[in-house]
């Protein structure tokens, strides 16, 4: 009978930098995004105006944002997105004044800037999208961050991110643009049904992009690395 090796060791696991997977980024999205937002439309027909709902709503990526950095000392990046949105939505309806267009457009104000800081940070040593990867897939694991760091150093991985991070500021440009027609267009209660399904379809398809165009430079930069006799980063435990 043979009789099991207890004192074999299990075969250590492998970590390579790349998209964020569901499981790791779900309570982000969670606590920073659904959250927050599932507050906002709860509260907004009890208060007096959107901009107390969006202050209300605000609170919620705020502790969520101080929460993680007392535990990780690390800045969540979709509670910062999720907040910096609020943030810009008070300022665009107090700036620009309470009308119902004002407010059906508030939300292209931060997709706007969000999208021209994608494309001015072209202009950084490392681009905006990098550091939003890297933080959603490495976390606050210091080798995991050392070696997503090393990633940006080999191959093409730098015209990659450039790539992912030109897409995607230009998405949200048009997403915000798209916006604003429709709201140009269509009536309010028209055009809060079909403004989701614009920010699903929009997000949706940047995210997809953004999986299957890093799976093939993955495959073709392994492949070049494999030719030069360099190792694909990786953190072993």
């Amino acid at each position: 009978m043979n009789v099991p090796d207890t004192d074999a060791e299990a075969p250590a696991s492998v970590w390579e930098p790349g998209p964020p997977s569901l499981r790791a980024i779900a309570p982000s999205v969670v606590g920073g995004a659904v959250v927050p937002l599932t507050v906002y439309y709860a509260v907004r027909h009890h208060v007096s105006s959107d901009q107390r709902a969006l202050l209300i709503a605000g609170l919620f990526p705020a502790v969520w944002i101080a929460v993680q950095w007392i535990r990780t000392r690390r800045l969540d990046p979709i509670g910062a997105i999720v907040l910096f949105g609020f943030v810009v939505g008070v300022a665009a309806s107090e700036l620009l004044g309470g009308s119902a267009f004002v407010l059906k457009i508030r939300d292209s104000a931060f997709t706007v800037a969000f999208g021209i800081a994608s494309l001015l940070s072209l202009l950084a040593p490392r681009p905006l999208m990098f550091h939003i990867g890297k933080a959603m897939s490495a976390g606050d694991d210091p080798r995991r961050r050392a070696a997503y760091d090393d990633l940006y150093e080999i191959g093409d991985a730098r015209r990659v991110f450039a790539v992912i991070t030109v897409v995607w500021g230009m998405g949200l440009i048009a997403e915000a643009s798209a916006r604003i027609m429709l709201a140009t267009v269509l009536p309010t209660g028209p055009f809060l049904a079909v403004s989701p399904a614009l920010a699903f379809v929009s997000f949706g398809a940047l995210g997809a992009f953004t999986g299957i165009y890093s799976a093939r430079a993955r495959r073709r930069g392994e492949a070049d690395l494999a030719e030069a006799g360099v190792a694909f980063p990786s953190v072993t435990g």
